[in-house]
Protein backbone atom coordinates (compact mmCIF):
# COMPACT_ATOMS: atom_id res chain seq x y z
CA UNK A 1 0.00 0.00 0.00
CA UNK A 2 1.40 3.40 -1.00
CA UNK A 3 2.26 5.61 1.98
CA UNK A 4 0.25 8.78 2.42
CA UNK A 5 1.82 11.92 1.02
CA UNK A 6 3.22 15.17 2.35
CA UNK A 7 0.53 17.83 2.16
CA UNK A 8 1.75 20.92 0.33
CA UNK A 9 0.39 24.24 -0.78
CA UNK A 10 0.98 25.93 -4.12
CA UNK A 11 4.41 27.55 -4.28
CA UNK A 12 5.42 25.20 -1.45
CA UNK A 13 8.87 26.00 -0.11
CA UNK A 14 10.98 24.59 2.68
CA UNK A 15 13.13 27.31 4.29
CA UNK A 16 16.42 26.39 5.92
CA UNK A 17 16.67 27.52 9.57
CA UNK A 18 19.69 29.70 8.81
CA UNK A 19 17.75 31.48 6.08
CA UNK A 20 14.76 32.31 8.24
CA UNK A 21 16.67 35.23 9.79
CA UNK A 22 16.66 36.89 6.36
CA UNK A 23 12.93 37.40 6.77
CA UNK A 24 13.31 39.43 9.96
CA UNK A 25 11.51 42.73 9.52
CA UNK A 26 9.58 41.38 6.55
CA UNK A 27 7.33 39.05 8.50
CA UNK A 28 5.00 39.54 11.44
CA UNK A 29 5.94 37.53 14.50
CA UNK A 30 2.81 35.90 15.89
CA UNK A 31 2.91 35.65 19.72
CA UNK A 32 2.07 32.15 20.82
CA UNK A 33 1.86 31.01 17.21
CA UNK A 34 -1.66 32.37 16.85
CA UNK A 35 -2.73 34.21 13.74
CA UNK A 36 -3.78 37.74 14.74
CA UNK A 37 -7.29 39.03 14.17
CA UNK A 38 -7.40 41.07 10.99
CA UNK A 39 -10.02 43.31 9.46
CA UNK A 40 -11.13 41.74 6.21
CA UNK A 41 -11.38 45.12 4.46
CA UNK A 42 -7.64 45.58 5.07
CA UNK A 43 -6.65 42.26 3.50
CA UNK A 44 -9.35 41.68 0.87
CA UNK A 45 -7.88 40.38 -2.42
CA UNK A 46 -4.45 40.01 -0.79
CA UNK A 47 -2.38 36.91 -0.14
CA UNK A 48 -0.17 36.03 2.82
CA UNK A 49 2.72 33.67 3.45
CA UNK A 50 2.65 31.66 6.65
CA UNK A 51 5.96 30.31 7.93
CA UNK A 52 5.54 27.17 10.01
CA UNK A 53 7.86 26.11 12.79
CA UNK A 54 9.39 23.41 10.61
CA UNK A 55 10.37 25.97 7.97
CA UNK A 56 7.52 25.31 5.51
CA UNK A 57 6.28 28.47 3.83
CA UNK A 58 2.60 28.32 2.90
CA UNK A 59 0.93 30.72 0.50
CA UNK A 60 -2.49 31.62 1.87
CA UNK A 61 -5.62 33.60 1.12
CA UNK A 62 -8.03 35.54 3.32
CA UNK A 63 -11.64 34.46 3.76
CA UNK A 64 -14.42 36.44 5.41
CA UNK A 65 -16.36 34.06 7.68
CA UNK A 66 -19.31 36.21 8.78
CA UNK A 67 -17.04 39.01 9.93
CA UNK A 68 -14.12 36.85 11.07
CA UNK A 69 -11.03 36.96 8.86
CA UNK A 70 -9.54 33.52 8.27
CA UNK A 71 -6.08 32.97 6.80
CA UNK A 72 -6.29 29.73 4.82
CA UNK A 73 -3.38 28.01 3.01
CA UNK A 74 -3.85 27.54 -0.73
CA UNK A 75 -3.48 23.79 -0.77
CA UNK A 76 -2.28 22.26 -4.03
CA UNK A 77 -5.45 20.74 -5.58
CA UNK A 78 -3.37 18.12 -7.38
CA UNK A 79 -2.29 16.73 -4.03
CA UNK A 80 -5.76 17.08 -2.50
CA UNK A 81 -7.30 14.97 -5.25
CA UNK A 82 -4.46 12.45 -5.13
CA UNK A 83 -4.69 12.18 -1.33
CA UNK A 84 -8.47 11.72 -1.48
CA UNK A 85 -8.01 8.96 -4.05
CA UNK A 86 -5.57 7.26 -1.67
CA UNK A 87 -8.16 7.34 1.10
CA UNK A 88 -10.65 5.53 -1.13
CA UNK A 89 -7.99 3.01 -2.16
CA UNK A 90 -7.49 1.94 1.45
CA UNK A 91 -10.97 0.43 1.52
CA UNK A 92 -11.46 -0.79 -2.06
CA UNK A 93 -9.91 -4.26 -1.84
CA UNK A 94 -11.61 -5.14 1.44
CA UNK A 95 -14.94 -3.95 -0.01
CA UNK A 96 -14.37 -6.08 -3.11
CA UNK A 97 -13.60 -9.16 -1.04
CA UNK A 98 -16.71 -8.67 1.09
CA UNK A 99 -18.82 -8.17 -2.02
CA UNK A 100 -17.60 -11.30 -3.83
CA UNK A 101 -17.90 -13.42 -0.70
CA UNK A 102 -21.47 -12.27 -0.13
CA UNK A 103 -22.60 -13.05 -3.67
CA UNK A 104 -20.86 -16.42 -3.96
CA UNK A 105 -23.12 -19.33 -2.95
CA UNK A 106 -24.94 -17.17 -0.41
CA UNK A 107 -28.59 -18.03 -0.13
CA UNK A 108 -29.55 -15.06 2.04
CA UNK A 109 -29.45 -11.87 0.01
CA UNK A 110 -31.09 -8.77 1.41
CA UNK A 111 -30.76 -4.99 1.38
CA UNK A 112 -27.65 -5.15 3.57
CA UNK A 113 -26.08 -7.45 0.99
CA UNK A 114 -26.76 -4.94 -1.77
CA UNK A 115 -25.14 -2.26 0.40
CA UNK A 116 -21.81 -4.02 -0.19
CA UNK A 117 -22.08 -3.30 -3.91
CA UNK A 118 -22.99 0.33 -3.26
CA UNK A 119 -19.95 0.63 -0.97
CA UNK A 120 -17.58 -0.94 -3.49
CA UNK A 121 -18.75 0.98 -6.54
CA UNK A 122 -18.92 4.22 -4.58
CA UNK A 123 -15.31 3.82 -3.43
CA UNK A 124 -14.03 2.84 -6.88
CA UNK A 125 -15.91 5.65 -8.60
CA UNK A 126 -14.51 8.21 -6.16
CA UNK A 127 -11.00 6.79 -6.54
CA UNK A 128 -11.13 6.84 -10.33
CA UNK A 129 -12.63 10.30 -10.77
CA UNK A 130 -10.38 11.93 -8.15
CA UNK A 131 -7.21 10.31 -9.48
CA UNK A 132 -7.89 11.43 -13.05
CA UNK A 133 -8.78 14.89 -11.73
CA UNK A 134 -5.39 15.03 -9.99
CA UNK A 135 -3.64 14.18 -13.25
CA UNK A 136 -5.63 16.70 -15.30
CA UNK A 137 -5.15 19.46 -12.72
CA UNK A 138 -1.41 18.77 -12.77
CA UNK A 139 -1.18 19.00 -16.56
CA UNK A 140 -3.04 22.33 -16.44
CA UNK A 141 -0.61 23.58 -13.77
CA UNK A 142 2.37 22.85 -16.00
CA UNK A 143 1.18 24.98 -18.92
CA UNK A 144 3.23 28.20 -18.82
CA UNK A 145 1.16 31.30 -18.06
CA UNK A 146 2.18 33.05 -21.29
CA UNK A 147 2.06 29.98 -23.52
CA UNK A 148 0.29 30.25 -26.89
CA UNK A 149 -0.82 27.10 -28.66
CA UNK A 150 -1.31 27.26 -32.41
CA UNK A 151 -3.62 24.67 -33.91
CA UNK A 152 -4.34 24.23 -37.60
CA UNK A 153 -8.06 23.79 -38.24
CA UNK A 154 -8.93 21.86 -41.40
CA UNK A 155 -6.06 23.33 -43.50
CA UNK A 156 -8.02 26.59 -43.66
CA UNK A 157 -6.92 28.66 -40.71
CA UNK A 158 -4.95 28.51 -37.48
CA UNK A 159 -6.49 28.98 -34.05
CA UNK A 160 -4.32 30.45 -31.30
CA UNK A 161 -5.18 29.44 -27.74
CA UNK A 162 -3.93 31.26 -24.65
CA UNK A 163 -3.31 29.60 -21.26
CA UNK A 164 -6.95 29.74 -20.10
CA UNK A 165 -8.31 28.59 -23.46
CA UNK A 166 -5.85 25.69 -23.56
CA UNK A 167 -6.98 24.50 -20.14
CA UNK A 168 -10.63 24.71 -21.10
CA UNK A 169 -10.84 23.62 -24.73
CA UNK A 170 -7.86 21.36 -25.51
CA UNK A 171 -8.18 17.66 -24.72
CA UNK A 172 -5.97 16.09 -22.08
CA UNK A 173 -4.12 13.88 -24.57
CA UNK A 174 -3.38 16.88 -26.77
CA UNK A 175 -2.21 18.97 -23.83
CA UNK A 176 0.26 16.24 -22.95
CA UNK A 177 1.56 15.33 -26.39
CA UNK A 178 1.54 18.76 -28.04
CA UNK A 179 2.24 21.07 -25.11
CA UNK A 180 3.59 19.43 -21.93
CA UNK A 181 6.02 17.15 -23.73
CA UNK A 182 7.29 19.97 -25.93
CA UNK A 183 7.66 22.45 -23.09
CA UNK A 184 9.55 19.96 -20.92
CA UNK A 185 11.28 18.09 -23.75
CA UNK A 186 10.20 14.86 -22.04
CA UNK A 187 7.73 12.08 -22.88
CA UNK A 188 6.44 9.81 -20.13
CA UNK A 189 4.65 7.46 -22.53
CA UNK A 190 7.88 6.71 -24.41
CA UNK A 191 9.94 6.29 -21.25
CA UNK A 192 7.39 4.23 -19.33
CA UNK A 193 5.06 2.56 -21.81
CA UNK A 194 3.86 -0.09 -19.35
CA UNK A 195 2.80 2.53 -16.82
CA UNK A 196 1.18 4.65 -19.51
CA UNK A 197 -1.15 1.71 -20.19
CA UNK A 198 -2.50 1.97 -16.64
CA UNK A 199 -3.13 5.70 -17.10
CA UNK A 200 -4.93 5.07 -20.39
CA UNK A 201 -7.10 2.42 -18.73
CA UNK A 202 -7.82 4.78 -15.85
CA UNK A 203 -9.02 7.45 -18.25
CA UNK A 204 -11.30 4.99 -20.05
CA UNK A 205 -12.83 3.87 -16.76
CA UNK A 206 -13.24 7.46 -15.59
CA UNK A 207 -14.99 8.43 -18.82
CA UNK A 208 -17.31 5.44 -18.58
CA UNK A 209 -18.21 6.35 -14.99
CA UNK A 210 -18.73 10.06 -15.61
CA UNK A 211 -20.72 9.41 -18.80
CA UNK A 212 -22.49 6.23 -17.73
CA UNK A 213 -24.72 4.90 -20.50
CA UNK A 214 -27.42 2.26 -20.27
CA UNK A 215 -27.09 0.23 -23.46
CA UNK A 216 -29.33 -2.63 -24.60
CA UNK A 217 -30.38 -4.94 -21.75
CA UNK A 218 -28.15 -2.89 -19.43
CA UNK A 219 -25.10 -4.21 -21.26
CA UNK A 220 -23.08 -1.02 -20.59
CA UNK A 221 -23.81 -1.22 -16.87
CA UNK A 222 -22.70 -4.85 -16.80
CA UNK A 223 -19.48 -4.09 -18.69
CA UNK A 224 -18.73 -1.14 -16.43
CA UNK A 225 -19.18 -3.17 -13.26
CA UNK A 226 -17.10 -6.05 -14.64
CA UNK A 227 -14.31 -3.67 -15.61
CA UNK A 228 -14.37 -2.10 -12.16
CA UNK A 229 -14.19 -5.47 -10.40
CA UNK A 230 -11.12 -6.40 -12.44
CA UNK A 231 -9.42 -3.01 -12.41
CA UNK A 232 -5.82 -2.62 -11.18
CA UNK A 233 -6.22 0.22 -8.71
CA UNK A 234 -2.79 -0.04 -7.06
CA UNK A 235 -1.02 0.00 -10.40
CA UNK A 236 -3.01 2.97 -11.65
CA UNK A 237 -2.30 5.22 -8.67
CA UNK A 238 1.39 4.32 -8.82
CA UNK A 239 1.42 5.18 -12.53
CA UNK A 240 -0.22 8.58 -11.92
CA UNK A 241 2.27 9.29 -9.12
CA UNK A 242 5.17 8.43 -11.44
CA UNK A 243 3.71 10.53 -14.27
CA UNK A 244 3.42 13.59 -12.03
CA UNK A 245 6.87 13.15 -10.49
CA UNK A 246 8.38 12.59 -13.94
CA UNK A 247 7.43 16.11 -15.00
CA UNK A 248 7.83 17.70 -11.54
CA UNK A 249 10.22 15.66 -9.39
CA UNK A 250 9.10 15.02 -5.81
CA UNK A 251 5.80 16.84 -6.06
CA UNK A 252 4.23 13.70 -4.62
CA UNK A 253 6.36 12.66 -1.65
CA UNK A 254 5.66 9.98 0.95
CA UNK A 255 5.22 11.43 4.42
CA UNK A 256 8.09 10.50 6.77
CA UNK A 257 5.73 10.00 9.74
CA UNK A 258 4.43 6.59 10.79
CA UNK A 259 0.81 7.64 10.97
CA UNK A 260 -1.66 5.89 8.67
CA UNK A 261 -4.10 7.77 6.46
Amino acid sequence: MMKHIIKKTVEYKKINPEDIEKFNGLMVDIPGGKIPKLKFKDVKDKHAFLLMEGGEMLRSFFYNDNGTTCTIPIANPVLIYFHSSQINLRHIYAAKENLLNMFTDNEKINENSLQLFYDFFGLTSGFTVLLMTALEAFVNQKIPADYKYEKLEGNKFTKIYDNIQIQRWITLDEKITEILNRVTNKDFSKQFGNRQIHISNLKILRDDIVHTKKGADYENYTNLFKRTLGFKFNESIEAVRDFINYYEPNLIEPCPCNIDL
